[in-house]
């Protein structure tokens, strides 16, 4: 394959993913330091302490998982996608499909689709840093 940076995508696709991955984490780390930033923050929907530490482990757990998925994006982007590894862009539809359940799942529609947009645009517009076609003389 291409050195790394040889052929740049024409919008430096690989920095969009980047910053999903960075947002990815930095929504792990809120998840891990909340329970403990802020214990009474479910007390309004139950005042069962089970629950609530079953809440707080649950919110740390997921958490840690974000930051590790976060950290696997920004790897991934810098690393493969940017240097136009077909397998990194094929992963990276993992990324519309996402943000498509976003849509659908919460009310946050007009966000959802602007990330959903933005990634496919990376996605469709860096198809030929990828894969490039050959011709045979």
């Amino acid at each position: 394959m291409d050195q790394l940076g040889s052929h740049p995508s024409p919008v430096h696709a690989w920095a969009l993913f980047f910053v999903f991955g960075l947002l990815i984490a930095a929504h792990g780390l809120y998840m891990i330091v909340l329970p403990t930033a802020d214990p009474d923050h479910w007390r309004s929907y139950t005042s069962d302490a089970d629950v609530i530490a079953y809440l707080a482990d649950e919110f740390r757990a997921s958490g840690g998982m974000e930051i590790a998925l976060g950290t696997l994006t920004m790897l991934i982007a810098v690393r493969w996608f940017r240097a136009g590894d077909p397998w990194a862009w094929l992963a990276f539809w993992v990324f519309p499909v996402l943000f498509a359940w976003g849509m659908v799942t919460t009310w946050a529609v007009l966000l959802w689709l602007m990330v959903f947009l933005a990634a496919v645009g990376a996605l469709v517009g860096t198809y030929g840093q990828f894969f490039r076609r050959t011709t045979t003389s």
